[in-house]
């Protein structure tokens, strides 16, 4: 898993470094890693394969396979033109953040965080209208979480697109920067997930510290008009 915490190096004192990015100041990017592994489905609730409801044109899928060394959570089945995924956080804590990251190659050199959750909902810097999210045929996308402890309280409100495989990039103030405990969130790394399970149409991913997580994967039939 890869963590980016943002150090400034201000023009005309290089001689000093901030965690506190800054007007003016060169960014450089701070990484916290770890090898992205193969995926690999834990319990046969994960990866059962089930295309047997349909609505509005779709067929609904809760087939997802779990990565229980990089503890992300993929569809079992490849993503096909038409195809959305439809992701709802159930609760969050006030640390964490969900995040859907796309990968277009099969080493994931070529990512993209798609669309990131906290405690109060989708994050910017767009608004978000809807929990179906667009799935590009061939891609591979990771569902995953990451804990980022603040002293005093507060989340960061928005993230950056474009990152490394399994690398989530917040955006927000001075103060929360300052705030955040990066070193700790480069030492948990992604947040275990905790057990799974098939429950109806939807997958759901229960997370240590409690946070559930429902998943669909829903493919177009004849008339994807959802």
């Amino acid at each position: 898993m890869h963590f980016f915490a943002s150090r400034g190096i201000c023009s005309g004192d290089l001689s000093k470094e901030s965690v506190i990015p800054r007007h003016g100041c060169l960014l450089l990017a701070l990484p916290i890693t770890a090898t992205l592994s193969a995926l690999s489905p834990i319990g046969a609730t994960a990866e059962t394969s089930s295309l047997a409801t349909e609505t509005a044109g779709y067929e609904v899928s809760n087939a997802f396979t779990i990565d229980s060394q990089n503890h992300s959570v993929s569809p079992t089945e490849g993503a096909r033109a038409g195809d959305l995924l439809w992701i709802r956080p159930l609760r969050l804590n006030a640390d964490e953040y969900l995040v859907l990251q796309r990968c277009k190659s099969a080493d994931c050199a070529d990512a993209q965080v798609v669309r990131a959750w906290n405690a109060y909902g989708a994050m910017g810097p767009l608004p978000i209208l809807s929990n179906k999210i667009r799935m590009e045929a061939g891609a591979t996308y990771l569902i995953w979480m990451q804990r980022i402890a603040i002293k005093g309280g507060g989340t960061f409100p928005k993230f950056q697109s474009v990152s490394a495989p399994l690398t989530f990039l917040p955006s927000g103030s001075d103060k929360l920067f300052a705030a955040a405990d990066l070193e700790g969130a480069r030492r948990r790394g992604p947040t275990p997930i905790a057990k799974a399970r098939q429950e109806g149409r939807s997958f759901v991913a229960t997370f240590q510290g409690g946070s559930v997580v429902r998943m669909q994967m829903l493919r177009a039939g004849s008339d994807p008009t959802a």
